[in-house]
Formats: structure tokens, C-alpha cells, sequence
């Protein structure tokens, strides 16, 4: 009963990368609930071994880790998460507002990058990431509207976050190509790229220094080891 238990729930977490419609969800959530409270039961009845509040204690926690899952994985769910995405990739200034001109841009590269000492080269990066983040977020969108069906109003929600994406990515997209743009832009990259030469010198330079150190300390250690073994092993 346990291995059916364990099974059922591997192969419930498996299919959560699938899209699957609430209904189904809810239902395998029962299911497995339903099969955590009698497995709970046999064991119970069959060893008096294991207290019966830690045997709800596991079921309830298996069958909420169960609803969380599948629940991801439902076109609502999916909406969801894409929202949580939009809204931190919103947090960065340059993708949230849609510049005008160039100097408004830049003025606003340079107030977020002001410590930097390369604020091309560290909004760039930035907004790379996020190119990345949104590829993700709008693959949960189209499959959650995919999915949708006739849920009206789910529909709805999925075409007002569709058209949120499009704008943040394309103040994104116009952000990059600016930064590309920029007479600096050149000159702060081949600057960025010796840093990361000498970054990469450095740390290979303290392994190398590191194995180094080890490699004393074991020849220590086993020259003490043998004059231990010379004084003590007659």
C-alpha cells in the first residue's frame, strides 16, 4: 500500500509539466487523497506502530503538495504564474516605461546604474535576463490559451496578460537595441570583456594557488606521518 501511495504521487508530479483542464486536477487531488487515507488506515491497523497524527500529518501534506502541482499546471494556473513573472520583470524600469527620445532613456540608464562603472554594459546584461524570463512567460501564456476552452472570462485574462507581455518585451527589445546604439557601447564591452579575462585569470590563479597549499599539507602530514611510523613503529 505504501509503494501504490508513493507511486501514485510520482506519477501525479510527473504529469504536472502537461496541460490538464481543473476538473482533472481536482480530481487526481481526490484520488490521491483518497489513496493516502487508506494506505494511512492499513498501516495503522496493521503495525499500531506509527501515531495516527503523523500519518494525517504526511497525507495531508502529500495531498496539498499534490493540489499545488497539478494546479500549476491548469490554464488558471499557468496564468498565474506568467503573472508573477510580469510583474517582477515590471520592477525594472527600463522594461516597465516606453521612452521617447534617447536622452530620457539614458538619463534613466544612468539614476538605475549610477554606481556601475560600466552602465551600458550592466543595463545590457539586466535586460538579457529578462529576455530570457519572458521567452518563459510567454509559453505559459499561449499554452494556458490553448487550453483555455470556453472559459470566457479565463480567455479574457490570458489575452490581457498576452498583450501586457508584448509591451514589456518590445520596451525590452527597443532597450537593448539603444544600448547597442550607443557611441560608449563598444568601448565599455571591450572593457567588460578584459574584466572578465582577468576575473577568470584570478580565480583560475587562487585554485591553482589552493591546490598548491593542499598539495604542502598532505606532504607535511605524510612526512610527519612517516617519522611517527619511524620513532613509534619498531
Amino acid at each position: 500500500m505504501k509503494k501504490t501511495i508513493f507511486l501514485s504521487f510520482m506519477l501525479t508530479l510527473n504529469n504536472v509539466s502537461h496541460p490538464i483542464q481543473r476538473s482533472t486536477a481536482d480530481i487526481c487531488t481526490a484520488v490521491i487523497a483518497a489513496t493516502c487515507a487508506s494506505g494511512s488506515l492499513k498501516i495503522w491497523s496493521e503495525t499500531h506502530k506509527i501515531h495516527p497524527a503523523i500519518l494525517v500529518g504526511v497525507s495531508c501534506v502529500i495531498t496539498a503538495t499534490t493540489y499545488h502541482w497539478l494546479h500549476q499546471s491548469t490554464p488558471a494556473g499557468r496564468i498565474k504564474r506568467a503573472n508573477i513573472l510580469l510583474d517582477d520583470v515590471a520592477r525594472h524600469t527600463l522594461a516597465r516605461v516606453s521612452f521617447d527620445d534617447e536622452e530620457s532613456f539614458f538619463d534613466a540608464v544612468q539614476d538605475m546604474y549610477l554606481t556601475d562603472d560600466l552602465p551600458l554594459m550592466s543595463a545590457y546584461n539586466h535586460l538579457i535576463n529578462l529576455v530570457a524570463t519572458m521567452h518563459y512567460t510567454l509559453s505559459l501564456i499561449n499554452t494556458a490559451s490553448a487550453e483555455v476552452g470556453k472559459d470566457v472570462l479565463l480567455q479574457e485574462e490570458c489575452d490581457a496578460s498576452s498583450s501586457r507581455a508584448n509591451i514589456l518585451f518590445k520596451n525590452i527589445s527597443d532597450a537593448i537595441k539603444r544600448i547597442r546604439d550607443h557611441k560608449n557601447y563598444l568601448s565599455q564591452l571591450s572593457i567588460y570583456k578584459e574584466s572578465l579575462a582577468q576575473e577568470k585569470q584570478t580565480i583560475a590563479q587562487q585554485q591553482m594557488a589552493y591546490a598548491q597549499y593542499n598539495m604542502a599539507q598532505s606532504q607535511q602530514s605524510s612526512t610527519f606521518l612517516k617519522w611517527l611510523k619511524f620513532i613509534f613503529g619498531r
